[in-house]
């Protein structure tokens, strides 16, 4: 056991030092050098960082241009809101001056529309500033770093004392010369002062204040104080030991309901669900648009029903976002998701305790939560009974169907034919139809999931109820820590809290890596399950202490997408595998450069049952997917958007054009028609109440920047309204759009460029966003690039003529009987038509109306039934299934056909 504990204080220590070596503090040293329309200086005087004001309205100008900034650059830059700049000249010696113009303090900050709409009102939480380390590390008189440990800065606004103990440090400890300046705060000086200051060559504080979009940095001080409690410490979580190669135990008793849920779930989603319950590490594969975030979703819900608390998290705000809104509306739960919105989540936990200490909850009934239980329990145990009803009636329909059909060929002995026949014809016109019973299980299914919502919001409205009735001290205790001045003290506070009581309170919660430190403690166990979202995307350092917060860790991501981004050199992470004690050799294994998290799952998972692959594509049409189906997953993917007739739509279109790439690496032709293309689109729905969403992307950063200039010339809410998105593939992961514009910004010459985009997860990305329509521009020739070459597959793929998918097969007299009827009604029919990973026995369209059959005892292929649960997965993709027996049509075809045409 030690040996084990020593090898896996050894890789904490290899992360950690390769998380250090990999990290780019956020860079504020010099706000002037940025770009037009990033940065806003305020004037009169300071209300936010002094806590005087909760919200402060912009001048309408600087609002709306950091708004279309921060829409086109939203991957990029990040908004700040900086007090107390340093500003002047600093001599390098024999070297040039250096220039600064950066914040002492700066704060995360939000902008909201206002009530009118087009008031911007900026938001920043006080109690949460953040010192300019990398300023401080530039300006400190000595080189011991150790020192910025005591900085005075307070979890608080900025109040006189504060301020004095601030300018007293920078005074001593910096080679600014000049904080009188500064003593004057919160009153601003103007940004004329400012200008002059940045002219002298000396350094000084300035009273002032500005809102600026800069570019993210990378890597967490909070992060790499955790990486370092969990190197000394040997109390290390189950899921954390399983990602470090440790084996842990399983859990076989452990119970999931997704028939309790609000939600109709695959297999592939409720073997999730089991598998979140047993394993101390399990896997979700979930390729694009198979419903992960759902699945996520549904999952946390099932393990809140059984009284566990979830962490829900990801490296990517946009991932879990999505999964609590996922919560919210599509099953309806609503307190017991804790995430903040668009803001801190800090202080929306604040808000919420005060809330709750101040009475404001639902009103429930004592006994409220039991009779929903029971009502919930009955209906799921009707709904069971149900479907073994529609099963036991259909076959019996398919044993009377054989009965008539043997008749009708004349292979009945004598007592069958003038005993059991009638018997059977006279039930077969009174029984109960089929399709009468499929109607009644589906009305109760809508009635348990309306129910089910019921009863987790009353279950959760009892729980706080006897929270606060019993443990209300501890919700004063909790809300006293949240809002301690000092670290140390919230801590401190922290340590005597009994988290399991605080979780019951707040079970499910949605978080970023980076925001867990301000939070949480870093405590074992502290979650039951730990759900992550994007893995591909995380870089294994950041993950470790979420891993460290739970008992069970669930993660979810697709390898064949884009990973997280490394700057470390293949050389010095084998440097930093060596010096911690590691084996040269195992760098592949263990490599933080090469894998994501995802990938040290893959190779630690307890066994294969642990993973789970989701194969029902909802998000795009057919022929948007197709490709990336057949290439990357080997046809794994069921199109549950698959309908006769969308073959030959447009929604994959390739329109080649005669661009050129600039050594600027734009290709101008292109980008011109980009600007068409959104124009016509905006156009073509400015009347209409739905928006459809619109994206642009090109596997070039150059292509991008150059659209986004001039995408910056629309109308802002137009970019709000048809939520405008231009990025890379790196920035499109994780999102999808109505239509989709590709710039390939290549030509003929352009050969060495096109390497770039034979990458397998960065193509899979760019083309598989789109949810309606998908525009190729492409300005080169494809038959220049290899034969095997992604971008040429992919070309002609996309410009191969359009044929039909389904070859309409050969049909026996029964079916063209009853299809020949149906179209005498105007409605078209296929027979056997494949359709999400099924073959239909025949699928019928009137309009915009879709029905399929299910043919039961009809000769040929058409004999047996399906089961319910092929049932379900055609609910899912949106289309009704109606059961008809050859009894029945042969007995009363007129009927029959009555009850088809009344559902088309």
């Amino acid at each position: 056991m030690q040996e084990h504990d020593a090898r896996i204080a050894r890789l904490l220590a290899f992360y950690r030092s390769a998380y250090l070596a990999d990290s780019r503090d956020l860079n504020l040293d010099n706000l002037s050098t940025l770009a037009a329309g990033r940065l806003a200086w305020l004037d009169g005087r300071e209300e936010l960082a002094s806590g005087a004001l909760p919200l402060l309205a912009l001048a309408p100008g600087i609002g709306a241009e950091l708004e279309r900034q921060q829409r086109l650059y939203q991957r990029e830059l990040q908004l700040v809101y900086g007090v107390l700049p340093v500003c002047g000249r600093l001599s390098g010696g024999d070297g040039p001056a250096t220039a600064f113009c950066a914040p002492l303090v700066y704060y995360e900050a939000t902008l909201n529309s206002g009530s009118e709409g087009n008031a911007h009102l900026l938001a920043i939480d006080p109690s949460q500033p953040l010192a300019n380390w990398r300023l401080l590390r530039q300006l400190l008189v000595d080189a011991d770093t150790a020192s910025l440990d005591d900085l005075p800065l307070a979890d608080a606004p900025i109040d006189s004392h504060g301020l004095g103990d601030l300018l007293g440090w920078i005074s001593r400890r910096t080679r600014v010369t000049d904080v009188l300046t500064a003593s004057g705060f919160p009153a601003l000086e103007d940004q004329q002062a400012v200008d002059q200051a940045l002219r002298r060559r000396s350094l000084s504080l300035r009273a002032a204040a500005f809102v600026a979009l800069v570019p993210r940095g990378s890597g967490s001080r909070g992060i790499v104080h955790e990486l370092q409690q969990l190197q000394e410490t040997r109390d290390w979580s189950a899921p954390l030991c399983q990602l470090l190669g440790e084996p842990q135990p399983v859990s076989p008793q452990a119970a999931s309901a997704p028939e309790a849920l609000p939600a109709q779930l695959s297999q592939a989603q409720s073997q999730a669900l089991a598998n979140a319950a047993r394993y101390p590490l399990s896997q979700v594969s979930g390729p694009p648009g198979t419903g992960k975030s759902y699945t996520l979703a549904a999952l946390a819900l099932d393990r809140y029903l059984h009284g566990e608390s979830v962490l829900l998290v990801s490296r990517s705000a946009q991932a879990v976002r999505v999964i609590g809104q996922k919560l919210r509306e599509d099953f309806g739960l609503h307190d017991a998701v804790l995430e903040s919105d668009g803001g801190s989540l800090q202080q929306t936990l604040r808000d919420r305790l005060a809330s709750l200490l101040q009475g404001q909850l639902p009103s429930v009934t004592a006994d409220a939560e039991l009779q929903l239980q029971r009502a919930l329990q009955q209906l799921i145990e009707q709904e069971q009974s149900q479907a073994k009803a529609l099963a036991r009636r259909s076959e019996q329909a398919l044993r009377w169907s054989r009965l008539i059909l043997r008749a009708e060929r004349g292979t009945l002995g004598f007592w069958r034919r003038h005993l059991l026949l009638p018997w059977v014809r006279r039930r077969v016109r009174h029984s109960v139809r089929p399709w009468a019973l499929l109607d009644e299980l589906r009305e109760c299914q809508q009635r348990r999931e309306r129910l089910s919502r019921d009863y987790l919001n009353t279950r959760r409205a009892a729980s706080l109820s006897g929270l606060l009735a019993g443990n209300r001290q501890l919700f004063v205790q909790y809300n006293q820590a949240i809002r301690a001045r000092q670290s140390q003290r919230q801590l401190a506070l922290f340590e005597d809290i009994n988290p399991q009581l605080l979780l019951a309170a707040f079970p499910i919660w949605v978080v970023t890596l980076d925001e867990l430190h301000r939070l949480l403690p870093l405590k074992p166990g502290l979650f039951d399950v730990m759900v992550m979202d994007e893995a591909t995307q995380c870089d294994i350092a950041s993950a470790l202490p979420a891993f460290q917060r739970c008992r069970r860790a669930v993660i979810s991501g697709d390898a064949r997408q884009l990973r997280h981004l490394s700057f470390l050199s293949r050389h010095r992470e084998g440097q930093l595998l060596q010096r911690s004690g590691l084996p040269g050799e195992e760098r592949e294994r263990w490599s933080y450069r090469d894998n994501s998290v995802l990938d040290l799952v893959g190779l630690h998972l307890p066994e294969q049952r642990a993973l789970t692959f989701l194969d029902e594509h909802f998000r795009s049409r057919p022929a948007l997917i197709r490709f990336s189906n057949q290439r990357f997953y080997d046809n794994r993917l069921r199109v549950m958007k698959e309908r006769p007739g969308l073959t030959h739509c447009d929604s994959l279109q390739l329109q080649r054009l005669t661009g050129e790439r600039a050594g600027n690496g734009v290709n101008q032709v292109e980008l011109e028609h980009v600007l068409q293309l959104i124009d016509a689109h905006i156009e073509r729905y400015a009347d209409s109440p739905v928006k459809p969403s619109i994206g642009v992307v090109s596997p070039f950063r150059d292509q991008v920047e150059a659209i986004r200039q001039r995408i910056a010339g629309l109308d802002l809410q137009r970019l709000r309204d048809f939520r405008v998105l231009v990025d890379t593939p790196y920035g499109f992961q994780g999102e999808e759009r109505d239509l989709m514009i590709i710039s390939f910004a290549l030509d003929a010459s352009s050969s060495q460029a096109a390497v770039y985009l034979n990458r397998q997860d960065m193509f899979n990305v760019a083309i598989t966003r789109a949810r309606e329509r998908q525009v190729l521009l492409f300005s080169g020739d494809e038959r220049q690039l290899p034969a095997d070459h992604l971008l040429r597959r992919y070309l002609e793929s996309a410009a191969e003529p359009s044929t039909p998918r389904h070859q309409q097969p050969e049909q026996d007299a029964f079916e063209r009987a009853l299809c020949t009827a149906l179209e005498a009604h105007g409605v078209l029919t296929w027979t056997r038509y494949p359709l999400a990973g099924l073959l239909l026995d025949l699928f019928c369209q009137r309009g915009d109306k879709c029905l399929a059959i299910d043919l039961i005892g009809f000769p040929g292929d058409g004999e047996g039934f399906l089961e319910l649960e092929r049932y379900r997965v055609l609910a899912r993709a949106g289309l009704e299934v109606v059961p008809l027996s050859y009894g029945l049509w042969a007995q009363e075809p007129d009927r029959a056909l009555q009850a088809l045409l009344q559902r088309l």
